[in-house]
């Protein structure tokens, strides 16, 4: 957990420190959603073995800052839960959590301050804790690959009150992924997956 920890710290003090001065105040937003993951990942080459991802229910924080006019920067920390399938003759489920912590950029495209429709884009890190592959990896077995994401998509932002406001938030996390097994027979293989992360929850200001 302790890298977890430290990318939070660092992406905070970016967001902090890179804020000019007479920047609105910070906001807040709990959220909750779900990841659902657009392919599957397959092990071998002409093989019938491959990893089937499943929708993970996702829940976590933002906090954003707005820039300029139409320009904001958010830090967004979550986490969740979920399972993986491995298929291979047979179908065995694997519990998943889930970890990731994006800086992403934001652009008013259409709308006010209040309520507007934004374009996002952004860099990320994204960890899949499964059980088996954490134990691949302990004991020089293999290893689960792919970590750093990229991130494209959209933001709602609707006003509740003076003080609250209804934030919608899809967006494409783009990385690769992989299983490298050294044993078995498997040699693994890497692909790019595509894990569409939809969340909603209510922003207020700091």
């Amino acid at each position: 957990m302790r890298r977890h920890a430290m990318l939070a710290l660092i992406l905070g003090l970016f967001l902090v420190t890179s804020r000019p001065a007479d920047a609105k105040s910070l906001e807040v937003t709990p959220f909750l959603g779900a990841m659902i993951p657009a392919n599957s990942l397959f092990l071998q080459d002409g093989g019938g073995t491959y990893i089937r991802f499943q929708t993970h229910t996702v829940y976590g924080l933002a906090l954003s800052c707005p820039m300029k006019d139409k320009i904001g920067l958010e830090v967004v920390l979550g986490t969740g839960t979920g399972k993986l399938e491995l298929v291979g003759g047979t179908i065995a489920p694997l519990a998943s959590t889930l970890f990731m912590a994006d800086l992403r950029g934001r652009v008013r495209l259409l709308g006010t301050e209040q309520s507007h429709l934004a374009g996002v884009l952004g860099v990320g890190y994204t960890d899949f804790n499964v059980g088996l592959f954490d134990l691949a990896h302990e004991t020089g077995q293999g290893t689960y690959l792919g970590r750093l994401t990229g991130i494209v998509g959209a933001e709602v932002h609707g006003s509740v009150s003076d003080q609250m406001h209804l934030n919608i938030s899809i967006v494409d996390r783009i990385h690769e992924s992989g299983v490298a097994l050294y044993t078995g027979g498997l040699t693994g293989s890497k692909k790019t997956q595509n894990d569409i992360v939809a969340t909603a929850g209510l922003s207020f200001p700091l």
